[in-house]
């Protein structure tokens, strides 16, 4: 957390903040690339993707005994992918 407080000034000394509507405070306005919306919904989208993904491999190393050691792989994928898909629209609902 930054200090409001100048270096070799004492706590008692705080520097004024500008006021709201000073040019300092004015925000730029962003590119519509970095708006959050869309970006929630490529991450959503890429999520989706990794989640049917291991659920394809979770079907695969079903199938098959020699793939069997290896059904720890998708299982992991569809477990962080579900959490992460969870936890992004619980973010985007609570705005």
């Amino acid at each position: 957390m930054r200090s409001i407080y100048r270096p070799g000034r004492r706590p008692s000394q705080k520097i004024r903040r500008l006021p709201l509507g000073s040019p300092s405070s004015a925000r730029r306005s962003g590119s519509p690339l970095t708006h959050p919306l869309l970006i929630h919904a490529v991450v959503l989208g890429s999520l989706g993707a990794i989640l049917a993904y291991g659920l394809a491999g979770l079907s695969i190393s079903g199938e098959s005994a020699a793939w069997k050691p290896h059904a720890w792989v998708p299982r992991l994928l569809v477990i962080a992918s579900a959490f992460l898909i969870a936890t992004t629209l619980y973010r985007l609902i609570r705005r």
